[in-house]
């Protein structure tokens, strides 16, 4: 049975003497003012509070409820600085339409509490016996003063949707004992302006910081998304705490560092240095945080912007010089910057540029034909740019100048089923040999075979039938004349 406060008018309820006072299945406040003393404790025994119609609980003393809070109506009021004491043997709810501030927040359920709406506490929050707070798509506001007891790796505010807890974080240590399926806490400091503070755990990393595709090593997974109240302002240095379960195949704790992502790409570490052990945890600090969006931690390799496959350079023909290269994988990848050098010069030139492919796991191939009729020897080298500006260099790859105009060699058929033939109608070096060599995208050798040669033969190289489908080089040498080199395509059909 419901004990139920119900008046036409607001009727003053006063709870007074040190005594125990209990409504049994539940209490329904409609209208009340309900006043429980410091020496009283007022216990809901199975059931919640339903707080509506401009009814009023100020509580100086002890509230406990075995169910749910439930408070309605823009007027409706909760006040004084006892406790708030949730001590059923379930999960339960706290939830209110009209903003509301509670001084003091216990759980003590073994279990969890649930918001269903955003909770601004005042005085402090305790995490008794083993009870968690779940916030969902809601916000735990600790206001200035406020703090959080009795938490643990098994008691802690569950972050599992976009709620966050704020803090007033200034110039001292905060603590933010957060986390999603676990315990992964944040420690907050910050030198600049006094701001709120708002923090949650998820439990990937994006490649995109919130979107895109999930990584899968050389990473802590977890994401710290941590933000502002008032932009601009603070400095701050952020300490995340993770456990050895949460590293990714591949994670190196002894070079490792927390990456920010600022909006187009992930911001690496400067340095890269070893993880600080707590207990059976480790954590990482990133200093001098002055905006806010996800942070992650990540090892030296995953910093890496790009894994160069293989850059190769070779000559076409008297006139072109064909750049191909390939990427195993980027991250932040703005692109290329394709320089040349020649024999007669003294330093490399920018000649052409290359769009990158941003963040990708996958396998890139890039391809660039550069206009150089030039006799001598020409050198080729990327400049790879990430999108914050920084930049790193690919091996040199030296070109000779042409000896055999490659134009004048012809391979057929293309695409190639079984047996690629090569035209030498219009060869015109006096070598009577050459030597042939099929290569894949990724550099490798696969077929080579010496052959003589004169004007108006034909080779045929049977041995492309035993090839997978897919893209390849023919490379065409002697000892005299530079690499002509030609594409095709094996397929199946």
């Amino acid at each position: 049975m419901k004990t139920i406060l119900k008046m036409g008018f607001l009727m003053p309820i006063l709870l007074v003497a040190p005594l125990l006072i209990q409504a049994q299945g539940g209490l329904v406040n409609n209208g009340a003012n309900i006043t429980i003393t410091t020496t009283t404790e007022l216990k809901v025994a199975d059931g919640g509070v339903y707080n509506k119609a401009n009814g009023a609980i100020n509580n100086n003393g002890n509230l406990y409820l075995d169910l749910n809070w439930t408070q309605s109506g823009p007027t409706t009021n909760y006040i004084g600085n006892g406790w708030m004491w949730f001590e059923g043997n379930a999960n339960q709810n706290l939830g209110s339409i009209a903003p509301i501030t509670i001084p003091k927040l216990r759980v003590d359920n073994g279990n969890r509490l649930v918001l269903d709406d955003n909770i601004n506490v005042s005085l402090e929050v305790d995490l008794l016996n083993n009870g968690s707070i779940e916030l969902g798509t809601n916000n735990l506001v600790l206001l200035p003063g406020a703090t959080i007891v009795n938490y643990d790796p098994n008691n802690y505010i569950i972050t599992n949707n976009t709620g966050t807890l704020q803090q007033e974080v200034g110039g001292t240590d905060v603590f933010f004992p957060i986390g999603n399926s676990t315990y992964n806490p944040a420690l907050v400091n910050n030198t600049g302006v006094l701001d709120n503070i708002m923090a949650r755990v998820e439990d990937q990393v994006w490649d995109h910081g919130t979107t895109g595709t999930p990584e899968t090593q050389d990473i802590v997974n977890r994401t710290w998304h941590v933000s502002e109240q008032t932009a601009g302002g603070s400095s701050v240095n952020l300490t995340v705490q993770w456990d050895l379960a949460q590293e990714l195949v591949g994670f190196n704790r002894a070079q490792s560092g927390v990456a920010h992502f600022q909006g187009r790409f992930w911001d690496h570490p400067t340095t890269f240095t070893a993880a600080s052990p707590v207990g059976a945890s480790f954590t990482q600090t990133r200093t001098g945080i002055t905006s806010f969006s996800p942070f992650a931690v990540e090892d030296i390799e995953e910093s890496l912007p790009i894994e160069l496959l293989f850059f190769e350079a070779y000559r076409l023909n008297k006139n072109n010089v064909q750049l191909d290269w390939a990427t195993a994988s980027e991250i932040n990848n703005e692109g290329f910057e394709v320089e040349r050098m020649l024999d007669s010069e003294t330093e490399f030139t920018k000649i052409d540029w290359v769009d990158g492919f941003g963040t990708t796991t996958s396998v890139v191939n890039y391809s660039l034909n550069d206009l150089n009729p030039h006799q001598g020897i020409s050198y080729y080298r990327l400049k790879q740019l990430d999108f914050d500006g920084t930049f790193s260099y690919s091996p040199i790859r030296a070109v000779e100048g042409y000896k055999l105009d490659g134009g004048s060699l012809l391979i057929y058929p293309v695409p190639v089923r079984d047996v690629l033939k090569v035209d030498f109608s219009n060869w015109t070096d006096d070598e009577t040999t050459v030597a042939l060599k099929v290569m894949d995208v990724y550099g490798r050798t696969l077929i080579t075979k010496t052959v003589p040669v004169q004007q108006n033969s034909i080779v045929e190289i049977q041995e492309v039938e035993s090839l997978l489908a897919g893209t390849y080089f023919l490379v065409i040498s002697s000892d005299r004349i530079t690499n002509v080199i030609r594409k095709f395509i094996k397929t199946d059909e």
